[in-house]
């Protein structure tokens, strides 16, 4: 077939040399990222079931943790994140920023360059790193980028490369429905076979196009088994032509990162005829009102991923469109699992079969439909929960599972002990200076049920105030967090709300418990464990304003009057309060920010970073002092 000779041509040689096998003290590693994939492999209740039969046989023969997250539920932040080993709150990225352009991430020795510069062959195709910001330098061999196509075209220069919506699905922004929704490209949906065709209009510039594209050129499609591959398809090809070469007695570490599940949801058509329409059932779990008690600043129903859901029921003539929906998402689901399924197979095949670890995993969830929402970017379980399994490691047991509270924090830690790496990457003059923030899960990964080093429960992140429309991100100045315990959940808003759910009972978080004085202990406890893990250790506490030089920090205190703050001789914050209020000031690389009575007061960028001094303050008056280095 067409398809499968297309994908042969694309198992493509890297680098490669001969001799000997790895030892298992430095097993390889393939590590398999999916993008916005949820829960749906563990097979939770309370979301439709779809068959993941290579996701299933990897866990046959390793460890699943039930409880992984991500944390932050938005790509570019989660990623950033997992390949640095810094938490959102350490570096201040919580948001779509390029990570190289941080004052902190960007000073920081990335996962792929630690490998790469101790002794591994990296290997990389497809999204592992956001925005195609992978530090190429350090790559031993390289597939593609990743690609969310192929796309609709109609016919115009700017939009040759996608990013617009299928035109038969354009009612999803009629007058009457969501005229203004960003993004149109990321909510239409379908099978392949429905081959896009957009009209001409001579009057509005659009000559018209009939077909698909797939980086500004015609992608083929007759039928499932008469087309080009998918992206992803490519990826695997490639990743499984990187397993059958031998790699001599270098260890390799192979990154491969599937764009499906990432909309727009687009699958050949065998993959939609697994879920028919009218065996889809919408779970219980999907309760319209299920938002009434809710923290209001988390279940604000003007932002994205609620917005997204409330264009399936604008269309009362397409009662099936919500169906229609699941089955899209169920189908891609299906479709990354045949993705894992073509490495695996030849990871099976290979010289490498029996010293290479395999991480399986998501960067973060994705709501298709509970707490009324379609999207990543909330701090409930859809938003944040991920598959995360793990196979290969001599010791560990097969078919088990883990419950203890897990993110994407600790990959890094993960790779540095299971392959035998310095434990503090960016001790290296020049460098950071900062310790990675996780912990190794190899120890749970070899005893699910033992002690682990890490904390009982996992952080996530989320920028509030953000709409995710018209690139409105002062959302990053407010940040939400929410810690995932084994049976509990709890989270506090910027302003200040909260909520706590038990899941043993709740499983589907329908009652908001915040307020019950029953578990006021237990919400206590949750609440010192998430501001631990948010606020850091490096905190001091002084009387007045060190004499000492800081190149970056963070002030909190108490202000009353006009005070001036100066790092040497720049100013970096004017600030006045008419009596005591709480101050909040942060400098790091070229950007002050300054909050007074948690609001934003200041937020300037410079056009070079500020430079090292001695914090002074004129002026005004300051009491309960903390700083720390950053």
């Amino acid at each position: 077939m067409r398809l499968l000779n297309l994908l042969g041509v694309l198992v493509v040689s890297a680098i490669f040399s001969l001799g000997t096998s790895v030892s298992q003290d430095r097993p390889n590693v393939l590590f398999i990222i999916a993008d916005d994939l949820n829960d749906m492999p563990l097979h939770p209740d309370g979301k439709p079931y779809v068959p993941t039969p290579n996701f299933d046989r990897l866990a046959s023969r390793g460890v699943s943790f039930t409880n992984a997250h991500c944390n932050d539920p938005i790509c570019a932040p989660s990623r950033s994140s997992m390949m640095t080993g810094i938490y959102p709150q350490t570096s201040s990225l919580y948001w779509f920023e390029d990570y190289r352009k941080n004052a902190i991430l960007s000073k920081c020795v990335t996962l792929t360059e630690h490998l790469a510069t101790n002794g591994y062959g990296v290997y990389s195709t497809g999204k592992i790193y956001h925005g195609n910001q992978d530090p190429m330098k350090f790559v031993t061999g390289f597939g593609s980028g990743g690609n969310i196509g192929p796309w609709p075209w109609d016919g115009q220069k700017k939009t040759k490369r996608g990013f617009i919506p299928h035109p038969d699905q354009m009612y999803f922004y009629a007058d009457d429905a969501d005229p203004d929704m960003d993004y149109k490209w990321e909510h239409t949906f379908g099978s392949l076979a429905r081959v896009p065709e957009y009209k001409a209009e001579p009057n509005n510039g659009i000559p018209g196009y009939k077909g698909w594209t797939l980086s500004g050129e015609p992608w083929r499609y007759v039928s499932d088994d008469d087309r080009d591959p998918m992206p992803d398809e490519m990826h695997a090809g490639w990743a499984a032509g990187i397993l059958n070469q031998p790699h001599g007695d270098k260890p390799f570490a192979l990154f491969t990162g599937f764009s499906r599940t990432h909309t727009p949801l687009y699958a050949p058509q065998k993959y939609f005829d697994r879920f028919p329409l009218d065996k889809i059932e919408i779970p219980k779990a999907y309760l319209e009102g299920d938002l009434e008690d809710c923290a209001p600043t988390l279940a604000n129903t003007s932002l994205y991923a609620f917005r997204r859901y409330q264009m399936l029921f604008n269309h009362q003539d397409q009662p099936q469109l919500f169906k229609e929906y699941l089955q899209a998402y169920m189908a891609c689901v299906a479709f990354v699992d045949d993705q894992v399924g073509t490495v695996l197979d030849a990871l099976d095949v290979s010289p490498h079969a029996n010293n290479t670890v395999v991480i399986l995993t998501s960067d973060h969830g994705f709501h298709v439909g509970g707490k009324e929402s379609i999207y990543k970017q909330t701090l409930w379980d859809s938003g944040t929960r991920i598959p995360f399994i793990v196979a290969g490691l001599e010791g560990m047991p097969n078919g088990a599972t883990c419950h203890q509270p897990i993110s994407l924090i600790d990959v890094y830690p993960t790779f540095v002990d299971i392959c035998g790496l310095p434990e503090n990457p960016n001790a290296a003059e020049g460098r950071s200076g900062y310790q990675l923030d996780g912990h190794s899960i190899k120890p749970l990964i070899l005893d699910p049920e033992g002690d682990w080093p890490g904390p009982d429960v996992a952080i996530m992140a989320l920028p509030g105030k953000d709409h995710s429309q018209h690139r409105e991100h002062i959302g990053t100045l407010y940040p939400h967090f929410s810690v995932r315990a084994e049976d509990w959940r709890y989270s506090l808003t910027s302003d200040g709300q909260e909520e706590l759910y038990h899941y043993p009972s709740d499983p589907n978080e329908f009652t908001n418990l915040a307020d019950n004085p029953e578990h006021a202990e237990m919400k206590a406890q949750l609440r010192e464990q998430l501001v631990a893990l948010r606020d850091g250790e490096k905190w001091e506490d002084f009387e007045s304003l060190p004499d000492e030089e800081m190149p970056a920090f963070e002030l909190l205190a108490e202000v009353s009057g006009a005070a001036e703050f100066k790092l040497g001789d720049e100013v970096v914050a004017n600030v006045e309060s008419m009596g005591w209020a709480p101050l909040r000031i942060r400098v790091a690389g070229n950007r002050s920010q300054v909050w007074v009575d948690n609001k934003v007061y200041s937020d300037e960028v410079g056009p070079s970073d500020i430079a090292a001094g001695v914090l002074t303050a004129a002026g005004g008056e300051l009491r309960k002092i903390r700083i720390r280095e950053l």
